[in-house]
């Protein structure tokens, strides 16, 4: 059937539902070059990693660096393209490796950034949804996120797959096995698949609840932080929602004060590192008015709950959190008489310089 004729949010339904299958081969399909790219990014003895991406790999990236600072001890950044795709500016890098993330591995400033980093000394490790890509091209290394065609324009299976692989880059730098990993990935596969069919009784009656809101608050801390942002956009972008994600250190400042019985604060209390602060703020928000939904183990009292990643590893929690959110984005969408897999305005690839 072609898409021209598929009922609204198809697409992004039947992506949604194939991302665990999708992540059980990202290891397998490209053993060697895994193996080549954990070598490379040791060899590189890096005082510094580079993340070059935007977008929804640029909240794959915020995972990314959380992920690299605690398990191999480097500092981490997100580089900004701006600087050397309209500034024209290459600042001075200590020895380094980078790391390029992008769905597609089409964009000019990703790939600008890119030979600016080599330029500098920094070898290219990237991983795209597209071994044909110019990003592929370039690299060092490149890992393909096996994802398959993703045709929504909404990202769901590349985003996570995305995520799978910064996870298995670090975790085999840092000296773990690749069949380790592989059956860490299967094991959260399997409960994602559980997971999945939990959310489609769950989630279409808190989406029939939630249609009126215009405004939403996403908040977690550390490795969240990713989720709260790639949440955000999901919701912006299926059903044009106004979401924002936030630190629930950061929301207490000025974002706090905009909160009212119109707004939905989603809480992100999956991981036991940070959950306290993100309770702390859900409860002075819970104090002006506003409706809690709560992707977690049901700790904020008179939230609605779905508790997503009970038992895994903070470090893991972001790649089940956003499976929720996924589901919650396209039915907001249809509810409110938007397509999730052809939002208005919007494009699959965005083409930035």
């Amino acid at each position: 059937m072609s898409a021209a004729v598929m009922a609204p949010g198809a697409l992004m339904r039947a992506e949604i539902a194939e991302q665990p299958a999708r992540w059980r081969d990202l290891i397998p399909t490209q053993r060697t070059a895994w193996e080549a790219a954990i070598d490379a990014f040791r060899a590189a003895t890096p005082e510094l990693v580079a993340f070059v991406a935007r977008g929804s790999s640029d909240h794959a990236a915020i995972y990314g660096q959380y992920l690299v600072q605690r398990v191999l001890g480097l500092p981490a950044l997100l580089t900004t393209p701006s600087l050397h795709s309209v500034l024209g500016v290459t600042p001075a890098y200590p020895s380094g490796v980078q790391v390029a993330i992008s769905q597609s591995g089409r964009s000019p400033d990703l790939a600008a950034t890119a030979v600016a980093l080599r330029a500098a000394g920094l070898p290219l490790l990237s991983i795209t949804n597209d071994a044909a890509s110019g990003l592929a091209g370039l690299a060092d290394v490149h890992l393909d996120l096996a994802a398959g065609p993703e045709l929504s324009v909404a990202a769901t299976k590349s985003y996570t797959a995305e995520l799978l692989a910064v996870h298995t880059l670090a975790r085999g730098v840092a000296g773990e096995e690749l069949p380790r990993l592989e059956d860490e990935v299967d094991a959260l596969a399997t409960r994602a698949d559980g997971l999945l069919d939990r959310l489609e009784v769950e989630v279409g009656p808190i989406a029939s609840k939630l249609a009126d809101v215009e405004r939403m608050m996403l908040v977690g801390r550390a490795f969240s932080m990713a989720t709260a942002k790639e949440g955000a956009l999901k919701l912006m972008e299926t059903s044009g929602i106004a979401a924002s994600g936030w630190s629930a250190a950061d929301a207490t400042h000025g974002p706090l004060g905009q909160v009212d019985e119109h707004t939905l604060v989603i809480a992100l209390t999956g991981a036991s590192a940070g959950r306290e602060s993100v309770v702390d703020f859900a409860a002075a928000a819970r104090a002006r008015g506003v409706r809690i939904l709560e992707i977690g183990p049901a700790v904020i009292p008179g939230s609605t709950s779905i508790d997503a990643a009970a038992g895994v590893p903070d470090e893991l929690v972001p790649v089940l959190e956003i499976l929720p959110l996924q589901v919650l984005a396209a039915e907001l969408a249809i509810l409110r008489g938007s397509d999730p897999d052809r939002p208005e305005g919007l494009r699959k690839v965005t083409l930035t310089r």
